[in-house]
């Protein structure tokens, strides 16, 4: 498999060629020369952790092998869904093919990435699960930590070729899905299942979530908290709802109002700061580590320095309250607009400087997938309370409700959209996971509908992976 075998050596010579080792890690060098052979690198915690920092890194920046603003790391593909879908839209510039859904055939640079981007931050973890196995300077409890991120982090990007190449689990578990490699491998696997797929994916995160520490560095590294995050989202796909109601809750600690602000603490705009006591894990940046002009959503959502080129969907505006706080950063951009333009309706959710922060967790998330969870369980009263108590931080003078039947499903499912609109894809996710399609509606600038199960839903297996592993052949891509 040619395409993996350049992937697990390019990560090898980035950690032993002289003096790159800085700017691969973005840490203090730790060796006085300015290189660090394999054995060194995994020769005590310290040099392990700068490994660390180096992968984490490479989520937020500017992934060198395609130089494009689309396809640039984690954030590109949170942002590529969350534009599918019909909450939010784009108005040209980057991004503007997954708007139109077409962004899907084995030569375009959205599947590639997609793609290639996953298998590039797998094959460093395997690197590093090696190294930090096998070092005789690393304390079995460090390894512990240390390994338990690494697999949190592999089992989340498996979880991303499994949500970008195949449907929904329970619509074909027995589907064709990405290969799995646990280990420095240079021989390319035919395409497993989607069964197996998943095995994987949770075998890694329960480990990560049984292993890991709280504790952590800041909220950039992954924690037990933030793999329970990552489980729930999986179990939440897989339907296994007491599994993502337990992992969900432990991602917020069990407490609802501790995990958010109060009515009058919440800020409804400017989403740019890695501090904020709601974000779970987050992208940072600074001045200084910046990725500039690709940062999604805030560069394409603030109407200011950045592209202007993303608004909010009329009919989904609508949804929102008088009394919910978080319509205060919802604005019209002009008044000379008319109101079916689809520049009409703006957002100061979210700011753009060089250093505005991304996020790709925030506990709201987790607190509405355990509202949820508890709902498909029948435990209606406790759906309920969570619902209540997290609404609570978000309308002023909210009175608690006693929904039932699929009235409470759908306000869990309808807050989720208004709280996380242009994060995480959320909107995208729900509908593929339900199998319920996308219909656009309101003053979209392109009006889809996708069936449940479309194949827009999904990526073709790109053409470089076709071409370089000989187990994987054109055939993949039939009725896709």
């Amino acid at each position: 498999m040619k395409k993996y075998i350049i992937l697990s050596l390019a990560a090898l010579a980035m950690l032993t060629s002289t003096g790159c080792m800085d700017d691969y890690l973005n840490e203090p060098n730790p060796s006085d020369q300015g290189s660090l052979s394999p054995d060194a690198l995994y020769s005590s915690k310290d040099n392990a952790t700068a490994a660390m920092a180096g992968l984490l890194r490479v989520q937020r920046g500017q992934w060198s092998e395609t130089s494009n603003t689309d396809a640039g790391g984690l954030y590109s593909f949170l942002f590529a869904r969350s534009v599918k879908g019909s909450d939010i839209q784009l108005i040209g510039s980057h991004y503007n093919f997954d708007y139109t859904n077409d962004n899907r055939e084995p030569t375009y640079r959205r599947t590639a990435f997609s793609w290639r981007f996953p298998y590039f931050m797998i094959a460093r973890l395997n690197q590093f699960l090696e190294g930090v196995e096998k070092s005789e300077g690393i304390s079995d409890s460090d390894k512990l930590d240390l390994m338990s991120q690494a697999r949190a982090l592999r089992g989340f990007y498996y979880f991303q070729l499994a949500l970008e190449f195949n449907h929904a689990y329970k619509f074909d578990p027995q589907a064709a899905a990405p290969p799995v490699y646990t280990s420095i491998d240079l021989v390319g696997k035919p395409m497993g299942t989607l069964e197996e797929l998943y095995k994987q994916i949770t075998t890694d995160l329960e480990y990560a979530v049984q292993n890991g520490l709280s504790s952590r560095i800041d909220n950039s590294w992954v924690n037990k908290e933030v793999a329970a995050g990552m489980l729930a989202n999986v179990y939440l796909s897989m339907e296994n709802w007491p599994k993502a109601e337990e992992m969900a809750k432990i991602a917020y600690n069990n407490n609802v109002l501790g995990a958010l602000h109060t009515i009058t603490s919440y800020e409804p705009t400017g989403f740019d700061n890695y501090l904020d006591k709601e974000w779970l894990w987050s992208l940072p940046q600074t001045n200084d580590q910046s990725n500039y002009y690709w940062a999604a959503p805030h560069v394409f959502m603030h109407y200011g320095p950045g592209y202007n080129n993303g608004f909010l969907n009329s009919d989904f505006v609508a949804k929102f309250k008088s009394n919910d706080r978080r319509k205060e950063a919802i604005k019209v951009l002009s008044n000379t607009l008319p109101t079916t333009d689809p520049r009409y309706w703006t957002t100061t959710k979210f700011v753009f400087e060089f250093s505005s922060s991304m996020s790709v967790f925030r506990t709201p998330e987790f607190i509405l997938v355990a509202a949820e969870a508890a709902y498909r369980q029948g435990n209606i009263s406790e759906a309920q309370t969570i619902l209540n108590e997290f609404k609570s931080t978000r309308y002023t003078g909210f009175v608690n409700e006693s929904l039932t039947g699929t009235a409470l499903l759908e306000e869990i499912l309808l807050e989720r959209r208004k709280e996380l609109y242009a994060e995480n894809g959320v909107e995208w996710f729900d509908a593929k996971r339900l199998q319920r399609g996308i219909t656009r509606t309101g003053n979209h600038a392109i009006l889809i509908n996708l069936a449940p199960n479309d194949n827009k839903f999904i990526l073709k297996i790109p053409q470089i992976e076709i071409d370089s592993n000989p187990n994987i052949d054109a055939s993949v891509n039939n009725g896709k």
